[in-house]
């Protein structure tokens, strides 16, 4: 095991927190998330598997909460039925198992795509089913998901925790942004080694690409569709917000530019993700204004938005040199995607993990065995339909309405703005996901948008306690 610079430089940062609180360890984890192409550890026994800097401040928001008994009781809640904990815990309970024994049930009966090094580095073979490190690290991967879901509905059963959760969101937003900046500004003037304490994992890193003129925006991720896949969860939960009506020039300005980066960004996952973001925000924003009072920024998004997209149809039809430059991109980027070299192989990925899918009998080959670019996909390959039926159920309930919800408006336009940053990021998910684990990210907007207020975790550990019959001491 070895630990990086910005691993040392992570260390500080949690024993800070460990002095301040958990508000300033949740921001920290939040905003360390960013961090998409660092490592801060690198397990050498385990095929130099990398531990980002956010799963190592995790680790420490795990040991803060469960030191306190009032953080431990509110995790305990959220595991109970028929709660959205309890299907994410049982989710990674067969996770676990699957990862465990279905390699080697249906060793050799299936070939799967693995990590391998080639004459020109690291590549994809396929090769027999077999346990693997990745079930080991993809297993810890989602089990960190769950502890991250938990600890942030832990935290936000009160109004202070949503607060600070939507605040660390926008800074990590802004960060996220700066570093998009960052890597154009590096690119451009040949300074691009700058960065490299950022991408010291041991990753695959695309951080040159260029589509036509454009330069792939990456930011502090590996590829362009990382990035894509984590500014378009940003791009949701400022645009809601801002239509709420919360520090609508911060969030505004962070959406707006959100955007921008996503389009520089050249990735369909990206481009399918904003689309599904935007359709969702308008078609929302449409029913709210039909069925009761809204905020003027609603209003005016209703009626702006078809406008807008018209306008800026028709204004890039008559001016064809912007016309071409858009049109190529979108070809090159979208409908001309399959026929790339890129689009063959993960076509390809997807082909091969439906045939394990079949070929395990619809089990899976366990969690990190099968590769696929499709989340729904990768789901049935590496857990199967027992895993995908109850995965799907705590997908299904984050989106639902909250029985014990909050009545004020703050939370709870910030709970409905982590429901569409989960919506985007797994529309995005949908067209490029690889493995089972959405991300830390997406499981912190999860967390925010499952958090119900304190008063009903106190209401539940009230009904859990047994009333003596009357009598019963005589």
């Amino acid at each position: 095991m070895h630990i990086e610079t910005i691993g040392l430089a992570t260390l500080a940062v949690c024993l800070i927190g460990w002095c301040v609180g958990t508000g300033f360890l949740i921001g920290a984890l939040f905003v360390s998330t960013v961090l998409g192409a660092a490592a801060a550890v690198t397990v050498t026994s385990l095929g130099s598997a990398n531990i980002q800097p956010a799963y190592l401040i995790l680790g420490f928001v795990v040991l803060y909460a469960f030191a306190r008994p009032s953080a431990r009781m509110a995790a305990g809640i959220s595991l109970t039925f028929p709660r959205e904990g309890f299907w994410l815990a049982a989710t990674a309970l067969y996770a676990i198992v699957a990862a465990a024994f279905l390699p080697r049930i249906f060793a050799g009966s299936t070939y799967v795509y693995t990590i391998a090094r080639t004459e020109v580095g690291l590549g994809l073979l396929l090769s027999p089913l077999a346990p693997s490190t990745g079930n080991v690290t993809q297993t810890v991967y989602f089990v960190g998901d769950l502890l991250c879901f938990l600890m942030v509905v832990a935290f936000c059963r009160e109004p202070a925790g949503v607060k600070a959760i939507v605040i660390a969101g926008l800074t990590a937003a802004a960060v996220n942004l700066f570093f998009a900046a960052l890597d154009l500004i590096t690119f451009w003037t040949g300074t691009a080694a700058l960065l490299g304490f950022l991408r010291n994992a041991t990753y695959r890193m695309l951080d040159d690409s260029v589509v036509g003129n454009f330069k792939r925006i990456v930011g502090s991720f590996p590829e362009a569709s990382t990035f894509a896949y984590y500014t378009v969860g940003s791009f949701a939960f400022c645009a809601k917000l801002w239509l709420a009506r919360v520090w609508p020039r911060l969030t505004g300005s962070l959406a707006l530019l959100s955007v921008v980066a996503l389009v520089f960004s050249t990735s369909s996952s990206g481009y399918a993700g904003l689309a599904a973001s935007v359709a969702l925000l308008f078609f929302s924003t449409l029913i709210e204004v039909a069925t009761r009072p809204v905020t003027r920024a609603a209003s005016a998004f209703v009626l702006l938005v078809p406008l807008l997209v018209a306008t800026g149809l028709v204004g890039l039809r008559l001016y064809e040199p912007a016309w071409h430059a858009a049109s190529g991109l979108v070809e090159e980027t979208v409908f001309d995607k399959l026929g790339t070299e890129s689009g063959v192989e993960r076509s390809r990925w997807n082909r091969q993990a439906l045939t394990n899918f079949v070929e395990t009998d619809g089990l899976g080959g366990g969690v990190g065995s099968v590769r696929a670019s499709s989340f729904p996909i990768a789901v049935l390959g590496n857990i199967g339909v027992i895993g995908a039926a109850v995965y799907s159920v705590f997908l299904i309930q984050i989106f639902g309405r909250r029985r014990r919800g909050w009545n004020d408006a703050f939370p709870q336009a910030c709970q409905s703005a982590a429901r569409h940053a989960c919506f985007a990021q797994l529309a995005a998910a949908s067209v490029a996901g690889s493995f089972i684990d959405l991300g830390l990210p997406f499981f912190i907007f999860a967390g925010l948008a499952a958090a119900s207020p304190e008063s009903s975790f106190i209401s539940v550990a009230e009904e859990s306690v047994i009333e003596p019959r009357a009598g019963a001491a005589a």
